[in-house]
């Protein structure tokens, strides 16, 4: 699969220090008082990644070590309204929804990259329509959920191209939507996920560019853990110990890859084929590289998550998603491997 990466402008991290909370108690259960947490409360959506897994095989609980609390949601706008509720600790939602956490001052810490979108995520046209390039969709209806990774990319990847949004008719539709309008001829094209993406596609569709593409222009998506950063400084060891789960996650299927997708499955209610379908067409980026420049960085130095969770926000502030665009230092503060580096024994 293709390397991707982040907004090129962050391509190199960022130098310098941050100011960290509890990084020696990550490795250190005694100096928190986590003897006293009956239940973590886990936000997810319905994926098949590596949470996936951890919630099929029971991951999460063994690692832990407390009762878990699984809560379903159907989009990160929703995750946020949870975490601001306090009414969560942990979230999975993607990149966009965590820049609008940060920019409307929920207060969350970004500790893990689930997956990089990839196919998974793609803009679907007709293929009786012969559209071969960005520049064909100009005058064309095209459905996306605003304010979303999808729609991140349609923007900043129609830009890079030379349009502009005022070239395009833009809806804003849920995948579900979006697919109904596709079967009734109101549109001539999608920005959608799976599984609606492969609804339209086994409707006449084919995919003309995807989230990958996008990346390849330097504008990357993802789906990311959050936690709520009082969690986190209450209870680093649990945090720790949440990235261990993922990572047993990932143990299993790089060694037992049937048993995973079959878990996976189960969990989601999908078929085999479908499930590793849709694993294909995202990149599940190793602990190791979550901390490189690239992504998250170190703790002494910033990768180029920040800058892109920087960037993601200003593109919610030009759909007037919100009003202004937090400092950079709040999405550098916000970027926080050390949980990861302490597994790693870094």
């Amino acid at each position: 699969m293709r390397k991707r990466r982040w907004k090129k402008l962050a391509a190199c991290a960022i130098a310098g220090a941050i100011t960290v909370t509890g990084l020696t108690a990550c490795g250190n259960s005694s100096s928190s008082d986590s003897d006293s947490v009956d239940t973590v409360r886990i936000g997810t959506q319905e994926m098949p990644n590596d949470e996936g897994i951890a919630k099929a095989e029971n991951y999460l609980e063994e690692k832990l070590g407390v009762d878990v609390e699984i809560v379903k949601f159907d989009s990160g706008k929703d995750v946020n309204n949870a975490l601001k509720a306090d009414s969560i600790d942990f979230g999975l939602e993607g990149t966009t929804s965590a820049a609008l956490a940060l920019s409307t001052e929920i207060d969350i810490k970004v500790i893990w990259i689930h997956e990089v979108l990839g196919d998974i995520e793609s803009l679907a046209v007709r293929e009786e329509d012969n559209i071969e390039s960005i520049a064909d969709l100009k005058g064309k209806t095209i459905a996306v959920p605003f304010a979303t990774t999808s729609h991140y990319c349609l923007l900043r990847y129609l830009n890079s191209q030379g349009l502009s949004e005022s070239d395009v008719t833009l809806l804003d539709m849920d995948t579900n939507s979006a697919y109904a309008a596709w079967k009734r001829g109101d549109i001539d094209a999608a920005w959608v996920w799976q599984p609606a993406l492969q609804s339209i596609l086994d409707d006449g569709g084919e995919i003309l560019i995807s989230n990958g593409d996008a990346a390849e222009e330097g504008y990357m998506t993802a789906n990311v853990e959050v936690v709520s950063a009082d969690f986190a400084e209450e209870h680093p060891d649990l945090v720790q110990k949440y990235i261990e789960a993922m990572q047993e996650a990932r143990n299993l299927y790089s060694d037992d890859q049937d048993t995973a997708v079959s878990a996976l499955s189960d969990e989601l209610g999908l078929t085999e084929d479908e499930i590793k379908t849709q694993i294909a067409g995202a990149e599940w980026v190793s602990a190791e590289d979550q901390i490189s420049s690239e992504y998250l960085g170190t703790s002494g130095a910033v990768g180029a998550l920040a800058d892109n969770l920087l960037d993601t926000a200003n593109f919610l502030k030009d759909q007037k998603n919100i009003t202004s665009v937090p400092d950079k230092s709040v999405f550098e503060k916000a970027v926080d491997p050390q949980y990861i580096e302490a597994v790693l024994g870094e």
